[in-house]
């Protein structure tokens, strides 16, 4: 079971930052805002499809949307704030916050 830990701790520090950091750099467009959203909605669909038939992939589809999610909420305070400093700390709190499913994760198996 650690190596599925191991895993979840690189996809979550990781993986969801890089990831995030790549959709922010994105142009904060509608266009781009709806993807998002379409982007999170989607995954979350399937992944209660998959819930029981597949709990692993039903998982990874809840991170991928959370992901998105982050993303598309630093997209949209992006759209509506100019100053650079504000800028820079929206783009690190969206990029932060891909890490909160880890805690979760981790409180969890101290509970079991």
């Amino acid at each position: 079971m650690t190596g599925v830990v191991l895993a979840a701790f690189v996809i979550s520090f990781v993986v969801g930052p890089v990831l995030c950091a790549a959709f922010l750099k994105l142009p904060s467009t509608v266009v781009v805002l709806v993807s998002m959203a379409a982007l999170v909605v989607a995954p979350m669909a399937v992944a209660l499809w998959l819930e029981t038939r597949a709990p692993i992939a039903s998982l990874t589809l809840m991170w991928l949307g959370w992901v998105a999610a982050c993303a598309m909420v630093g997209h949209a305070f992006l759209r509506r704030l100019d100053a650079p400093r504000l800028r820079r700390w929206i783009t690190v709190s969206a990029i932060l916050s891909t890490t909160l499913p880890w805690f979760g994760l981790a409180t969890a198996r101290l509970m079991t």
